[in-house]
């Protein structure tokens, strides 16, 4: 079984299931298993919207969906199908409304298995994803971002929320509400569901994730330190951890913290590093 890291505090598998049989991408459910406790995914529902995402961005056409869970209420494989609209091949080419398919498959997913007059279901249970014709573990595991080219303004919108939901969600920023004692480095600002993981050289992998590429911002400075004009941030850092403010803010409320020192954390250890 191979372990794929991704930006959730969630473990992705891939491996031939011991449940299907098959040789596919698992996510694994909320509360785990007895064979893999170790891969409790507590961020289940965002880790399937993100892989379900990268599938259809790749033009999967065969994508087969099995709830894998250990229980007696499965008689046999096709009782773990995942139907979306009368069928069992996915072919994810054919979506236009991706938050509704979302939506659809969860629902499948949280009703598959439950016996007849139960109200009741666990929409985070074990999946499997297979493809006959695609090597689903590449598109998860190579240094290639799928394109985006045929994706619609709407969708490029919905893709922007997801990952910044993620980022707001991860590891990253857990390790980076710690080391600065959960404020904004500009602000100051300590209301918890706005600060958000900033990184200071782009996103290129895991590796690039760590406390000393990050800063934590409040979620509107975030957006300003990602905004460049004329080559520069809007708001940007000095070496020095001065905070500069582009002079297309000045007589805003931004303006306001041009000059004045970076909040550091704690250790010196996690001071960000901007060479």
């Amino acid at each position: 079984m191979t372990i794929i890291k991704t930006e959730f505090d969630a473990i992705l598998l891939y491996g031939i299931d011991h449940i299907t049989g098959l040789d596919g991408l698992i996510i694994e459910s909320r509360g785990g298993t007895k064979q893999s406790n170790n891969y409790r995914n507590p961020e289940h529902s965002l880790l399937l919207a993100y892989v379900l995402k990268k599938i259809q961005n790749a033009n999967v056409s065969d994508l087969e969906i099995y709830v894998a869970s250990n229980s007696s209420n499965y008689k046999n494989i096709d009782d773990r199908k995942v139907l979306y609209d009368g069928d069992f091949k996915i072919n994810l080419n054919s979506i236009t409304d991706f938050e509704s398919f979302l939506k659809s498959i969860k629902k499948s997913v949280k009703q598959s298995g439950q016996k007849k007059g139960s109200t009741g279901g666990n929409s985070t249970k074990r999946i499997t994803l297979y493809s006959k014709t695609e090597n689903l573990k590449y598109l998860f595991t190579s240094d290639v971002e799928v394109q985006l080219n045929k994706q619609t303004e709407s969708e490029l919108e919905y893709i922007y929320q997801r990952i910044k939901k993620r980022l707001r969600q991860s590891k990253f920023r857990k390790e980076l509400l710690e080391a600065y004692d959960n404020t904004c480095a500009v602000s100051k600002s300590k209301v918890l569901p706005l600060l958000e993981a900033a990184h200071i050289h782009p996103y290129s992998g895991v590796h690039t994730s760590v406390v000393t590429n990050g800063i934590l911002l409040r979620s509107d400075i975030h957006d300003l330190f990602d905004i460049y004009l004329e080559g520069k941030r809007l708001i940007n850092i000095s070496a020095d951890y001065k905070i500069e403010v582009h002079s297309s803010l000045e007589g805003s409320e931004y303006w306001d913290y041009n000059g004045k020192d970076l909040k550091l954390p704690v250790s010196t250890n996690n001071y960000p590093k901007f060479s």
